[in-house]
């Protein structure tokens, strides 16, 4: 790689070393590569030499030391951070020029003849003590953001700690790991985090008493290198794997390796930008590190050896050492769960890849059924049926539909009105998965699911009457929660209910004094009017953790697929996914009718019964005063003070009804990484933050203007409209002052709003304004804060009035197209192409039609965009290949002649991990020979993300594809993006041969495209021949070209393509 060099006369090239228990010394030592006790320089956290020996390893090993344009020679790295005895031997041998060149470098090293640019803590309190930090630029451990202020694992768990220290920072900046090791070791900088403890160091410096966290070493490559599976063993033999010179990372990959019995490569670095930069050229297959945080570009397909870090102090600061032992006693004492959470934000998950499953997991994904899943019907906005769809709507649906997304798994989705029928379901086959399990407590579960990790940790809520004095307990069959509340009350009355709406109905009624549910239920409906007299009250002791049931008696892959995926699915995501379908219009019986309208049915029954008008008077005040007293307490939201969703519904009607249409928006807000502000400064700060937006909000609205807080981070503003501008304007002013908050700025800290607007307009001149069509106003401004998507700025965004109907449509024919689908309505089209030279026909592309018994034919124009858009596209796809396979297989049994068959695959596909592997698996199933399988991808699709196609492409290759990039010249690729794709078939756009007619210009163009195409062994198809001229042209410029046209066919019906391949040549027809 550039600017690296290999070490001439240390390491050979291709050198075999035997790593043997207790002997370091039996590998080759020289002076550009002294190897005892060497620590890491530059890799993220410190990487020490483990406690335990290297194990016999077979490991090829190759050396590269820093280039002469400033950066270390492994001499200077040995020197700089090996062990005492690494010094001493590295002296051996060396010559006067060298001795005096180390003298001079270092009196230049002494103190006071570099001094480091040290940043300190601006007007730092008279009085506290001022501690040195070592800083040196290492991604989520320490770094500096956009503006310019220090961020980072090390550094907010720094920053913690002087809370309970009374210290103040001067961070000193070194240019990497092994100055700033330098400087601790000489004393010139009070303390250095995340240091790993060895015994050898204890003589040369402290630690603190506890670890900071412990830390992996991790197995990455490129997310575009699909060839590798998480902990494919098999597939890891022979793979080039780049490594930190002596690092630990190195040590415990060798003995990870040496555990799992595969041999790799293993080439070692000096520097870690070197390191990482050779896995993104392509120079190494793999790199074993500590693992880089959450913010990885890589894909981790393994991990191992856990190790713990510290703090480190110079020998004689033992008095810091002791106070940052104190202030970490402290801290944990008052803070228990700092540490976890910041470990989480640092170095949790990467939620935003997709995870890596196991080759053994994608074998089974490729060939998975279609699984019955069970839901609740009942529990929104968990899970429930949607009432005007009767499709599984709620937070666990949606995750279903990512767990699709990622997996390529069909699910079809199956009611219960009561819980434990779930389980009764799956003890009988009937399905396989269920969609909420308690994973702990859920009685009923026992030996007949097994469970995933939770996705969704849902407190317990006590739901209480008005003035319940009593110890009659409402619980709802079946559930996790019912049997633990049962064992909390003993003694008392406990009553049962098939669902938690029935026993909240429970104590509205005096059935029960109190009841119990999940929190989200609860508040949702405790939002409608008729139980405004009911409080709520959540009970963080006892949590639901959601999971997902996976039936025992299914493939064991099965759960630890779904477990990855759940594990991968980022809370925030939840909690968006709870927060939506808290916005579900809730049915009513007529028994709920009833209790929200009890005012004016008993004033309807008073007209009917005159003699007790006075006392149904009485009644009726005595019920309004209490009524308001009630609103007062039940119409204000807990947290923030201001109004709750359901007295926000009633002032929104209210103000609507005296406005005209278009005077009035509905505004979805909420803000962008609130998660993560929680996770790092802790959730006092969190509500603190809350309450100042709905502060902020009220600050800004105008007369007649209301707003409430939904859930979480999320608002819903009802604003006047005076055009998009003004309410931009007023949307900057929102964001100026929200980042000007004490709270934000106190934590250098800044975040972003994201919002969507919807116009509220009346259709037909009505007046009032329904809960049905505010709750569809609020749905819409949702719709429009989400195609905000993830910005790194504020953002707002306004509601198109045909997103609804184009939602509508759009599921209509989603609807119609699943039943075609099993129907098979859709059928593959076959068009031929042709060699120009003979006229024999060299191969055949599928093409989607749908054979509609009400619409005909429907060409694919009419329904593949709008399947791109939900995704069903991918299931067409894979029936298409599946209709090509069957063929080639039926005329291969029967000794037919068959060609390669082209299939299109849409842009969804390259966003699935395993693709190519469930490509195979369907091929596989066929017996059909892989090379008689041509995919086909579009040039947009290949330029949308040209590194992650140019890795499928690769992957494909290796399974043995054909490959075709369509449409060329239609979009924005170059010609040089040829040469880093491994394609087999070029198609070029009908639009070349269009213009190749009209100038000699573009004649020259396409004469080149051919040209080039040649050298790089490419097939060149012409797509759109419709003439005998443009076939003579195309046959003059090279009679090996490909055309497809209606010149020979249209796509044709299996039947008649089976007679034109049979025939094996198709003259040309103009007719």
């Amino acid at each position: 790689m550039a600017g690296s060099h290999e070490v001439r006369g240390s390491i050979p090239l291709s050198s075999t070393i035997n790593l043997m228990a207790g002997s370091e010394t039996n590998r080759p030592f020289s002076l550009l590569s002294a190897q005892s006790g060497a620590r890491d320089c530059g890799s993220g956290t410190d990487h020490a030499p483990p406690s335990s020996p290297w194990l016999h390893a077979r490991l090829n090993m190759v050396s590269y030391e820093r280039d002469a344009g400033g950066r270390r020679s492994g001499s200077e790295q040995a020197i700089a951070h090996g062990g005492e005895d690494a010094r001493d031997r590295h002296l051996v041998g060396v010559s006067l020029p060298l001795l005096l060149l180390a003298l001079v470098a270092a009196l230049l090293a002494l103190p006071g003849a570099y001094a480091p640019p040290a940043f300190a803590d601006e007007d730092a309190p008279e009085g506290k003590r001022i501690v040195r930090v070592g800083y040196y630029e290492d991604g989520d451990y320490m770094s500096y953001d956009e503006a310019g202020q220090l961020v980072g694992y090390n550094i907010d768990y720094l920053e913690e700690l002087r809370r309970y220290a009374d210290w103040t920072y001067e961070y000193v900046d070194f240019a990497g790991w092994a100055e700033a090791y330098d400087a601790l070791e000489n004393g010139e900088i009070d303390l250095l985090p995340a240091v790993y403890y060895t015994q050898e160091r204890t003589d040369r410096m402290l630690f603190s008493a506890e670890p900071m966290c412990s830390i992996y070493t991790t197995l990455n490559v490129r997310l575009d290198d699909r060839r590798y599976a998480y902990e494919d063993f098999a597939a890891f033999s022979g793979m080039s794997v780049g490594v930190i010179e002596n690092s630990q990372d190195a040590r415990a990959f060798a003995q990870y390796a040496n555990d799992n019995g595969f041999d790799v490569d293993m080439v070692e670095y000096l520097e870690t930008d070197d390191l990482l930069d050779a896995l993104d050229e392509g120079a190494l297959d793999a790199i074993a590190i500590t693992y880089l945080g959450s913010n990885s570009r890589f894909r981790t397909i393994a991990q191992f050896s856990p190790e713990p870090i510290h703090f480190a102090f110079p020998l004689d600061r033992a008095e810091l050492q002791q106070d940052l032992t104190a202030a970490m006693n402290r801290l944990q004492l008052r803070d228990p769960g700092f540490s976890t959470l910041l470990y989480n934000r640092y170095f949790g998950i990467n939620t935003d890849q997709d995870p890596v499953f196991t080759e053994d997991e994608y074998a089974y994904l490729a060939s998975a059924p279609t699984l019955r899943v069970a839901y609740d019907a009942f529990r929104t906005p968990l899970s429930y049926t949607d009432p005007e769809t009767g499709a599984f709507a709620g937070a666990a649906a949606r995750l279903f539909e990512d767990i699709s997304r990622v997996t390529g798994l069909s699910f079809e989705f199956v009611p219960v009105d009561r819980h434990n029928d779930a389980f009764e379901m799956v003890e009988s086959g009937a399905v396989d998965l269920v969609a909420g399990v308690d994973r702990d407590a859920d009685e009923a579960t026992a030996g007949i699911v097994s469970t995933t990790g939770p996705y969704l940790r849902d407190p317990m809520a006590l739901i209480v009457g008005p003035g319940s004095s009593g110890s009659r307990v409402a619980l709802p069959r079946g559930f996790a929660l019912a049997a633990e509340m049962e064992r909390q009350h003993v003694g008392d009355e406990i009553v049962y209910f098939d669902t938690p709406k029935q026993c909240v109905d429970a104590v509205l009624t005096g059935a029960a004094d109190f009841a119990y549910a999940d929190t989200h239920v609860a508040n949702y409906l405790l939002s409608e009017s008729q139980y405004e007299s009911l409080t709520v009250t959540t009970m963080t002791d006892y949590t639901n953790d959601m999971s997902i049931g996976v039936a025992g008696t299914a493939d064991t892959r099965l759960l630890s697929v779904l477990d990855r995926c759940v594990q991968y699915t980022a809370e925030s995501k939840i909690t968006t996914w709870v927060s939506q379908s808290s916005l579900a219009v809730h049915p009513t019986t007529p028994l709920d009718f009833l209790r929200q309208y009890p005012l004016q049915i008993i004033s309807g029954l008073a007209a009917l019964f005159g003699v007790l008008l006075a006392g149904a008077l009485y009644l009726g005040r005595t019920k309004l005063r209490t009524a308001r007293h009630i609103e007062e307490l039940s119409f204000t939201d807990p947290l923030t003070g201001g109004w709750t969703l359901a007295r926000f519904r009633t002032g929104a009607e209210d103000a609507l009804e005296r406005a005209g249409s278009g005077e009035h928006a509905i505004v979805y807000l909420d803000i962008a990484r609130f998660k993560s502000f929680n996770a790092a400064f802790g959730y006092a700060a969190g509500d603190q933050l809350l309450k100042a937006l709905d502060r902020l909000i009220g600050e800004l609205e105008h007369d007649g203007e209301h707003h409430a807080h939904i859930t979480a981070d999320e608002f819903v503003v009802l604003v006047r409209w005076d055009g998009w501008d003004a309410f931009l304007e007023r949307f900057a002013e929102l964001d100026r002052r929200f980042n000007s908050l004490d709270v934000l700025r106190s934590h250098s800290h800044r975040l972003f709003l994201h919002a969507g607007a919807c116009i509220v307009e009346r259709p037909g001149g009505s007046r009032r304004l329904d809960a049905q069509a505010l709750a569809e106003l609020m749905d819409c401004a949702r719709y429009a804060r989400d195609s905000v998507g993830e910005t790194s700025s504020s953002k707002a965004a306004l509601y198109t009035a045909d997103m609804k109907d184009r939602d509508v449509a759009e599921r209509a024919v989603v609807a119609l197209a699943r039943a075609a689908l099993d129907q098979g309505e859709f059928v593959a089209y076959y068009q031929p192409k042709v060699e120009l030279a003979t006229n024999r026909i060299v191969g055949l592309e599928a093409l989607v039609r749908w054979e509609s018994p009400e619409r005909g034919v429907v060409q694919p124009n009419d329904f593949i965009p709008l399947f791109e858009k939900n995704g069903f596209v991918t299931e067409i796809d894979l029936h298409v290949l599946r209709q090509a396979c069957t063929r080639l297989e039926e005329r291969l049994a029967q000794g037919l002649p068959v060609v390669p068959i082209a299939c299109n695959f849409s842009r969804l596909h390259l966003q699935r991990d395993g693709f190519p592997e469930r490509v195979k698996a369907i091929v596989d199933e066929y017996a059909v020979p892989v090379d008689l399988i041509e995919l086909e991808l579009t040039e947009n699709i290949v330029m949308e993300d040209l590194e992650r196609a140019k890795g499928i492409c690769r992957q494909l290759k290796d399974l043995g594809f054909r490959i075709s990039i369509d449409d060329f010249g239609s979009g924005y690729s170059s010609l040089g993006t040829l040469q880093d794709l491994t394609i087999d078939v070029l198609k070029l756009d009908r639009t070349f041969l269009m213009s190749s007619e009209s100038g000699e210009r573009s004649r020259a163009i396409l004469e080149g495209v051919v040209g080039i195409a040649e050298k790089l062994r490419v097939t060149i198809v012409v797509e759109g021949v419709e003439t005998c001229e443009q076939a003579r042209m195309l046959q003059q410029l090279d009679d090996a070209i490909i055309a497809q046209g209606y010149l020979y066919s249209r796509p044709v019906p299996r039947a008649e393509s089976d007679r034109q391949l049979d025939g094996a040549v198709l003259e040309p027809s103009e007719g």
